[in-house]
């Protein structure tokens, strides 16, 4: 279609500069403007209505700067070839779309998310509490604007053209260009109020923990009656979405209140929500459903949901169980920024997104090999990514899997990929590897051997089956090189020493939140510890934080530096350049012990 206003055009204070786009309904043309100073904004023009009933008008006079809205700065009305339009004009905020953060593969711990989730909240208590209640009803990753500000994230919700107050059985708005996958069930049926927009948070808030929408699958494979294939295929699947996922009970609980299928068991009130997420616990619920008129005091939670939280499966026999998640993920980890985007692109992205991964034909690794110097944290960032991920994890050391019959750690072995495939997408972090896997040239015991030919096994194409192997070790040249082939660990990954960049993060992560005077300057700590790693540094902190506690003054400079004098380095010189000639010697082995193919 031609856009009604020309480049160029002059409308109150601002110059038109370039066209944006036109609503699905081709009501609302929306354009870039320069304002006087040269700022950019973003004008909206009402084509066939005069503006004052369009919701989103109204609510742009009453939206408070303060809050999670691109402030609106300028409203008004023009004559252009004979008709009269209203327009708005509003600020345009330099940001990132949570949609595109998630689609680079970022996953958020339920700690990261719900402060923006609440940020979400607010703004919407503030449009639900007008009079008629205004209800945003296209809360989405795409509306949700990401800003780094001062340190802090900042949100802003955009996406405002679908505003609407209350509606009992007919839209008032265009609803085609809708993403199904964040819409109650019963918008399908024209009911859109207060508890639909609080589904679409919980839609949200669980697109950033797992990546996906709550039983999304790719919209084609719905057929073409869209609307009642929705609402068929997310009643089949029902509420056991939540039950896998690494949650607490009470999160759970909360995330399957906000997205329960059953109107009569989602919260009815935001202030309902941003109490229990602020508490961390669901409270009993005995408002009136105003929009039922029933009351009730039932459990909060979805019966399946509540019924599985207390059953999770346990490998008695093995001994072992997915990891809780209670930590930041890659937030707690300094530096190595090259090793968690490999993560985030060739692991996680591909084992949590499986509809792109089989567009596109997409495999994950097999595994990765984490060696290097001791204390460098390779064990640390293999939890972390289990955090960061939310895949289950498993942490297998060596005394886990010895058995003292013969062939029993063989049955060991295979009963832990086994459990390991039943619970895919699964991460196992076999800690010292070398242990469990020796060269077996240098071993002359028949059962040993026949533990690494067990290993070899389960390796091959692991990740066909949902299972991704992390290898932790710090003599890699130790283990059998048939592990170390592609189709097995087909990554190497070298932990290298702290730089002084992540010695300055590794004291910031383990200073804060602990009682520290104005004194501690992490960039002098971080030139003094050339030559510490990571285990040194974490030793020096705990140190020099109960000399302060013992003397009841907060940690300062000389503390730290103090105990950095005493401590003795876990890597010596000579270490350091044993481990720095073993990973030249590993990346010159190019291609990495390929398998010779077989066949034409």
């Amino acid at each position: 279609m031609n856009a009604t206003l020309n480049i160029g055009q002059t409308i109150g204070d601002f110059r038109i500069e370039e066209f944006a786009k036109v609503s699905a309904d081709n009501h609302i043309e929306s354009y870039f403007v320069s304002g006087q100073d040269g700022k950019k904004a973003l004008l909206k023009l009402y084509l066939d209505k005069a503006g004052d009933d369009v919701v989103e008008y109204q609510a742009g006079k009453v939206l408070p700067q303060s809050l999670s809205f691109v402030p609106m700065v300028a409203s008004g009305s023009i004559e252009h070839n004979g008709c009269s339009y209203r327009y708005i004009v509003r600020d345009f905020i330099e940001g990132k779309r949570l949609s595109d953060i998630i689609d680079e593969g970022k996953l958020y711990s339920w700690e990261q998310a719900t402060p923006i989730i609440l940020q979400v909240l607010v703004a919407l208590k503030h449009l639900h509490s007008q009079e008629p209640a205004i209800i945003h009803n296209d809360i989405t990753a795409r509306n949700i604007l990401i800003k780094e500000e001062d340190e802090n994230v900042r949100v802003y919700i955009i996406g405002m053209g679908h505003l609407s107050h209350r509606c009992n059985g007919r839209a008032s708005f265009c609803t085609k260009d809708l993403n199904n996958w964040y819409r109650a069930p019963e918008t399908f049926k024209g009911i859109y109020d207060e508890q639909s927009d609080i589904f679409s948070v919980g839609a949200l808030l669980h697109t950033m923990l797992e990546g996906f929408e709550p039983w999304g699958i790719a919209s084609d494979a719905l057929g073409p009656d869209v609307d009642k294939n929705h609402l068929k295929h997310i009643r089949s699947v029902g509420d056991e979405i939540i039950d896998d996922m690494h949650l607490t009970k009470e999160q759970k609980a909360i995330l399957a209140k906000m997205i329960a299928l059953d109107y009569d068991h989602r919260y009815r009130s935001v202030d309902a929500v941003i109490k229990d997420l602020k508490t961390g616990s669901v409270s009993v619920d005995r408002e009136n459903n105003t929009h039922k008129g029933k009351q009730t005091e039932e459990s909060t939670m979805p019966r399946k949901v509540e019924e599985r939280l207390g059953n999770e499966e346990v490998n008695a026999s093995i001994g072992l169980s997915p990891k809780s998640y209670t930590g930041g993920g890659f937030a707690d980890v300094a530096g190595m920024e090259s090793v968690k985007s490999m993560l985030y692109k060739d692991v996680m992205f591909v084992m949590q997104n499986k509809e792109k991964a089989a567009k596109y034909r997409l495999k994950a690794p097999n595994g990765a090999l984490f060696y290097g110097p001791p204390g460098c944290g390779k064990t640390f960032i293999a939890e972390k990514f289990a955090e960061e991920s939310h895949l289950n994890f498993m942490m297998v050391k060596a005394s886990d899997l010895g058995s003292v019959y013969i062939h029993g750690t063989q049955g060991k072995i295979a009963e832990l990929f086994e459990e390991a495939a039943k619970k895919a997408p699964t991460v196992i972090c076999f800690d010292e590897l070398d242990g469990m896997v020796p060269d077996r040239s240098t071993i002359h015991n028949e059962g040993a051997s026949g533990e690494v030919n067990e290993f070899l096994s389960q390796l091959n194409n692991c990740s066909e089956r949902g299972i991704f192997v992390i290898g932790t070790s710090n003599r890699p040249e130790k283990i059998d090189p048939a592990i170390l082939r592609t189709g097995r660990m087909d990554k190497m990954v070298y932990i290298p020493m702290p730089d002084a960049e992540a010695r300055k993060e590794l004291f910031k992560i383990h200073l804060a939140d602990r009682y520290c005077d104005e004194s501690i300057d992490l960039d002098e700590l971080a030139k003094q510890s050339d030559g510490y790693v990571a285990s040194d540094i974490s030793f020096m902190v705990n140190a020099s934080a109960l000399e302060a506690a013992m003397a009841d003054v907060p940690i300062s400079q000389e503390l730290v530096l103090a105990e950095m004098r005493k401590a003795r380095r876990s890597v010596t010189q000579d270490d350091a350049a044993d481990y720095e000639r073993m990973r030249k010697k590993f990346e010159q082995q190019t291609p990495r012990q390929e398998r010779r193919r077989i066949g034409f």
